[in-house]
């Protein structure tokens, strides 16, 4: 009897043993929904279908660069069980891409979308009804900010912040700031040091930056907030005069000039690249999303590409980005105020 028991035992172990390794190997196969090489997404959810990314922007443009990579990523690192599929839907500055979005409908867990400032700048003046808040998004992930240098044009002998500031309080309504349409960041820097100066400058709008940096160069404006990617080789040859880096640190081209919150100045704003959805969605969803976009922020080629592209690698989750992004948009709604205020 002692001998039966035994065997039995010794059966139904090896047999636990069996089912154990079965569902490993299958939970491990990306066509049976397992979590591929990612097991830091794993989560009570996992896609079934292939998954649709809009990009409401043109090809070719940054946010088109920055998606079509990540999806790069996570195909060459076999990130996700099933593939996802990059569209395009350009117009209105980025509305006609969120108007295609809402269209799915809400719960639906297929579709991902991408932001920059516009997301932020278009409903609030009243080019889209989709407001920035938790009743028309779920926030996924956070990936990266495009931080700019304060520059100036050389012939004005401005080497600091200080030295700005100081001549604009002398002189109220004389320096002028340069900048790529009328409600874009370039914009929000210039009116946020007015606010926290207590300064006057005037702002010069332009319809690209070719010919925003050759009016800058030309001293025909005093100031301008160029990337690093546009403005390296121009501030580096002396044809324009780093003053500060509004960004979270200094920029590595550029160790010994300070960023503005060094220089005195709360006004690092910089665009904000992320990911959103519909809203319904589940906490399981997000989750699984905000799991493998963190593993994409991690990859020796992300990181590559953000230094590449002059672009700060700035993960966050999807509860971290979701108040990240309502702060980011409190903060454009009052300053795009000023830019109404003075008729801009």
């Amino acid at each position: 009897m002692k001998k039966i028991f035994k065997l039995a035992l010794i059966l139904g172990a090896a047999l636990s043993i069996a089912a154990c390794g079965g569902n490993a190997k299958q939970a491990d196969n990306p066509k049976n929904g397992g979590n591929a090489k990612n097991k830091s997404t794993a989560t009570s959810w996992v896609p079934k279908k292939d998954i649709e990314f809009v990009i409401p922007f043109g090809a070719g443009g940054g946010n088109d660069v920055m998606v079509r990579k990540l999806i790069e990523i996570i195909k060459k690192e076999n990130l996700c069980p099933v593939n996802i599929v990059p569209v395009n839907k350009k117009g209105g500055s980025g509305v006609v891409g969120y108007t295609y979005l809402k269209s799915k409908g809400a719960n639906n867990e297929y579709t991902l979308s991408s932001t920059s400032a516009s997301f932020y700048t278009q409903p609030i003046v009243g080019n889209s009804p989709f407001k920035v808040n938790e009743q028309n998004f779920a926030f996924v992930a956070h990936m990266v900010k495009d931080p700019v240098m304060v520059a100036a044009y050389p012939g004005r002998g401005f080497k600091t912040m200080k030295d700005v500031v100081d001549y604009a309080k002398a002189h109220p309504d004389e320096l002028t700031w340069g900048g790529v349409g009328n409600v874009s960041d370039d914009a929000i820097i210039m009116y946020m040091l007015c606010d926290v100066a207590g300064i006057k400058i005037k702002y010069v709008p332009y319809d690209d930056g070719g010919l925003l940096q050759a009016a800058n160069i030309g001293g025909h404006i005093d100031l301008s907030v160029p990337s690093i990617a546009e403005g390296t080789e121009l501030m580096k040859t002396g044809k324009l005069t780093p003053i500060a880096a509004c960004a979270d640190a200094r920029f590595k081209e550029f160790p010994d000039i300070p960023t503005t919150i060094e220089a005195g100045y709360q006004i690092n704003h910089q665009q904000s690249r992320g990911i959103i959805m519909n809203p319904g969605v589940s906490k399981e969803v997000r989750e699984y999303y905000s799991g493998l976009f963190k593993k994409v922020s991690e990859t020796k080629e992300w990181k590559e590409f953000t230094e590449k592209n002059g672009m700060t690698p700035a993960y966050m989750s999807y509860d971290q980005y979701t108040k990240f992004a309502l702060d980011t948009y409190a903060d454009y709604e009052k300053y795009l105020k000023l830019v109404k205020k003075t008729g801009k």
